[in-house]
């Protein structure tokens, strides 16, 4: 994965001041882990693996941040390859895509 810059408008942003402290680090955690495409593996153990390894987080406590983030219109979940997918609704508004291919 490329590393990720993140831009101070973040900081200003509506959508993300409706999370809480836990949720925005999530957002922002998932921001650097998805692909060029802005797309994650959506199961909710992975997700709370890989956005937190060195934390104690629950199926539950990702579940109620995933539904956070939707509800912000911040990412929306399709399935793909038989599994959940998280994807960054604003990604290509922020990000510039290296990658022909999602992985």
């Amino acid at each position: 994965m490329p590393n990720r810059i993140i831009k101070e408008s973040i900081c200003t942003s509506e959508n993300i001041d409706q999370l809480t402290p836990f949720q925005e680090t999530a957002f922002i955690r998932l921001m650097v882990n998805c692909d060029d495409f802005g797309r994650f593996d959506g199961r909710l153990k992975v997700l709370s693996s890989r956005l937190f390894p060195l934390k104690d987080v629950t199926t539950e406590q990702m579940q109620e941040t995933l539904d956070a983030l939707i509800a912000a219109n911040l990412v929306t979940v399709e399935q793909g390859y038989g599994k959940p997918v998280v994807i960054m609704k604003t990604w290509g508004k922020h990000q510039r895509s290296r990658a022909t291919e999602t992985k």
